[in-house]
């Protein structure tokens, strides 16, 4: 049985990687939106649109690939952090901390 707050800690993680992923992609949309004519003029531009793809893509599938790692590995990714959050909530109560 897995304990509810790692599922919850998974989620928030896995969120907050796609979100960081599609911000890094808009960024770089953006960039290249913003910089096309100065491109345009040096004849760069595919060179640019082809490193630029490569980056998101290869950003992409990291994340992707870590996501599957913590899925895989969810009970001992954060079973410590939780271990370790519980012992510190435990002596905030006995005023340890």
């Amino acid at each position: 049985m897995q304990d509810a707050r790692v599922a919850a800690m998974f989620g928030r993680d896995r969120a907050a990687a796609i979100f960081a992923v599609g911000m890094v992609w808009l960024v770089y949309a953006f960039t290249f939106w913003t910089m096309r004519q100065a491109c345009d003029a040096c004849g760069v531009t595919m060179v640019l649109l082809g490193i630029g793809a490569c980056v998101v893509l290869l950003n992409t599938a990291a994340i992707a690939a870590m996501i599957r790692h913590y899925r895989e590995d969810q009970a001992a990714i954060y079973g410590t952090d939780l271990y370790y959050l519980d012992r510190q909530r435990a002596m905030r109560r006995t005023g340890e901390i």
